[in-house]
């Protein structure tokens, strides 16, 4: 971890895990470095915060959309926790090259494969985008599969959080094969994604 995310990891930490009401669980499966995407469903604004709060070994650095960075408060604290901006209605190449540059350097970067936050959707009826498959073949590095869960997926004040940390799924286990077409190898990837954060448990009621 850099010295500066420590510090703000220190300091801020326990308190959004206060606030939030947040609980964790599987933090044996955190790997210790090395290049790795973390891939969780996304409920609710707070989802990235809550992750990085809860984690010990792993300085996961997140896209954020831009105008994020506008919000007072928030921006600070997004940045504190190493996000970085993200123009989400342009398709933006730039910050899908910056990410797999950043996994080919060993860095921990995390992407929801849902594309956008599914608020009050159970998780088994939404779908997955294959930009992290692609971001896996691109960089070849191993996912960490994280479960959010709120109940009914939706965020309020004072009700509790449960963040799920899965055991990670290997290179090995994802296996691109370049004989095959491209499009059939990152729909393979996403479907296992989704299957290995979905073993993480059902939705909270």
């Amino acid at each position: 971890m850099k010295k500066s995310y420590k510090v703000a990891h220190a300091m801020l930490a326990w308190l959004v895990k206060f606030i939030f009401r947040v609980h964790v669980t599987g933090l044996e499966n955190e790997p210790t470095g090395g290049g790795l995407l973390l891939c969780s469903n996304h409920v609710s604004l707070i989802d990235p915060i809550c992750i990085c709060a809860v984690l010990k070994k792993t300085e996961p650095l997140f896209m954020a959309k831009k105008e994020l960075f506008k919000v007072p408060i928030l921006r600070h604290i997004i940045r504190a926790f190493g996000a970085y901006p993200v123009n989400r209605g342009a398709g933006d190449i730039g910050a899908v090259r910056k990410t797999i540059e950043l996994l080919k350097e060993g860095n921990c970067t995390g992407i929801f494969p849902q594309g956008t936050r599914c608020k009050g959707v159970a998780f088994e009826e939404t779908k997955f985008k294959t930009g992290a498959a692609l971001v896996l073949i691109k960089s070849g590095v191993p996912a960490l599969p994280v479960r959010v869960k709120i109940k009914n997926n939706k965020w309020r004040f004072l009700r509790r959080i449960d963040i799920v940390i899965g055991k990670p799924i290997t290179t090995e286990e994802m296996a691109f094969d370049p004989e095959k077409p491209r499009n059939e190898e990152t729909e393979r990837i996403t479907n296992l994604l989704f299957e290995k954060i979905n073993e993480l448990g059902g939705d909270a009621k």
